[in-house]
């Protein structure tokens, strides 16, 4: 199967990955959990959450391969999992509400690749949102920084990119308090914003991060840029055909779009087509394109050194099952497939080829996929 496939290579890329010595100015002044493994929680996160109402939804499991293991699809969903229906509850944000308004979003960074993202967006003074995850922050905290004072909005990714559905309460509340807390000590302020990795959100963890403050994010298009690195008959130019495809309906329409800064091949596909998004869209972060500020302490540096104030559109919040306008865009080249097993099967794969970094880890991608394809 091509998710144990892909899962097994992504292993092999962490352990690189841990391994690899990283260098960096700053220093810390707590002592954090371990980078791409699930922390503990301190006392006092989880006192935040001891009087809070949140939905007896089930615990999902995960398989001997690290995919997720799914419930029976229906159209009852009673907890608005995001990851077989498309569900959205009242307060997810996923799009920019306001016709030709466009939202570029970053996963799974800070990473080596980040820094030429960040040159091509000083250079043309556009300001995207990056959702960090914390295990990276910690072996990034100067790219980190250099994002935010640069005056892109920072959000969350929580610590290990873990499918939260699968976590327990206390430790979805590490997952956000500890990515919380690192990002403020790098940035000095608290990012309300967090994308649940592969969407894999239900109403259980979305009333956790709500006592905790926090904001879910989704989004309306996935580049599907993630495959680039693990599968080789996926064409860059179809993410290109797609982004093309979302800039002509400019005059109908904003969005939310998913990419990742994580890989070279990811970054490298987002400066052939960012242009594009330029040309067709006033691009803005998600907190501006929804009229909300980004961090507990207000707007930051979002959108400029000296920060900016959100747009007047509306927010973009969704009550029910996601409209067909909302749900992500269909397979390469726009081919069009069943929206619900497209999302279970792209939440399946993504989970094990986004945690990839190619540039400590190419050699040993090149050798599982070889081994693997025996």
């Amino acid at each position: 199967m091509l998710s144990n496939k892909l899962f097994l290579i992504a292993s092999l890329g962490l352990v690189a990955l841990t391994n690899a010595q990283q260098t960096s100015t700053f220093q810390f002044k707590d002592t954090y959990p371990e980078p791409f493994k699930v922390p503990q929680p301190k006392q006092e996160w989880l006192d935040l959450i001891a009087n809070a109402s949140i939905a007896d939804a089930p615990l999902l499991k995960t398989d001997a391969n690290g995919g997720l293991v799914l419930p029976e699809t229906s159209a009852n969903d009673p907890h608005c999992l995001w990851t077989t229906t498309q569900c959205l509850a009242k307060d997810d944000v996923y799009t920019c509400p306001t016709t030709g308004e466009w939202g570029v979003t970053f996963d799974d960074g800070p990473s080596e690749f980040s820094p030429a993202l960040y040159d091509y967006l000083d250079k043309k003074n556009e300001k995207v949102t990056f959702y960090m995850v914390g295990g990276q922050v910690k072996q990034f905290p100067d790219l980190l920084k250099r994002a935010y004072e640069a005056g892109h909005e920072i959000a969350m990714h929580t610590w290990s990119h873990s499918y939260m559905t699968t976590l327990t309460n206390e430790e979805v509340v590490a997952e956000l308090k500890w990515t919380e807390q690192i990002i403020k000590e790098v940035i000095g302020v608290s990012p309300k914003y967090y994308r649940p990795p592969f969407g894999n959100i239900d109403n259980r963890v979305r009333d956790i991060g709500r006592a905790l403050g926090f904001t879910p994010v989704i989004w309306s298009v996935d580049t599907n840029d993630w495959y680039l690195p693990s599968d080789p008959s996926f064409n860059a130019q179809w993410i290109t055909n797609n982004v093309t495809e979302w800039a002509s309906k400019n005059t109908t329409q904003g969005g939310v779009s998913l990419a990742h800064d994580l890989y070279k091949e990811t970054v490298d596909a987002a400066l052939n087509y960012l242009p594009i998004l330029e040309d067709a869209y006033n691009l803005k972060t998600v907190a501006q394109c929804n009229s909300q500020a980004p961090y507990k302490e207000g707007n930051g540096t979002a959108g400029g050194n000296n920060g900016t104030q959100p747009s007047a559109s509306s927010s973009a919040g969704a009550s029910g099952s996601a409209s067909a306008s909302s749900k992500p865009s269909s397979e390469p080249g726009n081919k069009k497939e069943d929206a619900e097993k497209d999302s279970v099967t792209k939440g399946q794969d993504e989970s094990a080829a986004s945690t990839l970094v190619m540039s400590a880890t190419s050699m040993l991608l090149v050798l599982a996929a070889t081994a693997l394809s025996a």
